[in-house]
């Protein structure tokens, strides 16, 4: 009985929703991996073992992730929406490396590192990332994070400065 629960509870952990995050096909040259996932604030924990409370903390509504693939490729880019943008940016800020800031799309800063990309825009924080760790850094990454934040509504977090 004990069994059948916790396979009905991993089942149910999360559903098939990509919310605002575009299909690959949308993006032009890269393929849709495996099938978007949804988050809630009930089932954030089974994602992020450990780390959920910072983004529960701040407000958080909902979590997208859609993996994406390009040549041998590998790229995971995952969208938390929260209940304002105070929340994304809060979550930004203690997440980002400053030293590595950059104009990324539309006026707004990213934290680009080879590996990832992390920035917020109005009630949405972004972590595009290459699921090799000790790849280079990638074109096709900078892409498909410019193109997910430009689809994004509202103020940047931290807007480039002019």
């Amino acid at each position: 009985m004990a069994a059948a629960c916790a396979l009905a509870l991993a089942l149910c952990a999360c559903s098939h929703s990509a919310g605002p995050l575009p299909s690959g096909a949308t993006l032009g040259r890269l393929a849709d991996i495996e099938q978007p996932e949804r988050y809630t604030s009930a089932t954030l924990y089974t994602y992020i073992d450990g780390g959920a409370d910072l983004y529960v903390n701040q407000g958080f509504s909902a979590l997208y992730v859609r993996r994406y693939g390009h040549g041998n490729e590998r790229f995971i880019v995952e969208l938390y929406e929260m209940k304002d943008a105070s929340g994304a940016s809060h979550v930004y800020q203690s997440s980002r490396r400053p030293t590595a800031e950059k104009e990324l799309a539309g006026g707004c800063l990213a934290s680009i590192t080879a590996t990832e990309i992390q920035s917020a825009r109005g009630r949405y924080y972004v972590v595009a990332r290459n699921e090799d760790p000790l790849a280079s850094q990638s074109d096709t990454l900078i892409e498909l994070s410019r193109n997910v934040l430009n689809r994004l509504e509202g103020p940047c977090a931290f807007p480039a400065k002019k």
